[in-house]
């Protein structure tokens, strides 16, 4: 899978609609991972609890491979409206076969 990488969505205003944004798992890395079926899950802080995810909470999605054969997944475009602070995150992908990775951390401020 893809090295870690790290993200920070730009600031965010409680309450509006965040536009969304597509994170790409580059094929040249030659790890022939396919994100199909896998779990994909934001865990934010404080506890670092599960806030979004493309099972039972939703706000992601899995998408097409892109041209390239790049595997892609999309923080949907959604309402936020969370309590206004700096919240550190991480994006966990555990695949079909049980393999857990994070692939992307980093920061998100949503502000009044």
């Amino acid at each position: 899978m893809s090295k870690l990488q790290t993200y920070n969505f730009p600031d965010h205003k409680s309450g509006d609609t965040f536009p969304g944004v597509i994170f790409t798992m580059d094929a040249a890395a030659g790890t022939g991972v396919v994100i199909a079926g896998a779990l994909i899950e934001l865990l934010g802080d404080p506890d670092n609890n599960v806030i979004l995810d493309n099972a039972d909470l939703g706000g992601i999605s899995i998408l097409e491979d892109d041209s390239d054969g790049n595997e892609r997944f999309m923080i949907d475009e959604q309402i936020i409206d969370w309590p206004p602070r700096t919240y550190n995150y991480s994006i966990r992908i555990t695949l079909s076969v049980g393999y857990v990775k994070t692939f992307v951390e980093g920061e998100w401020n949503i502000r009044e």
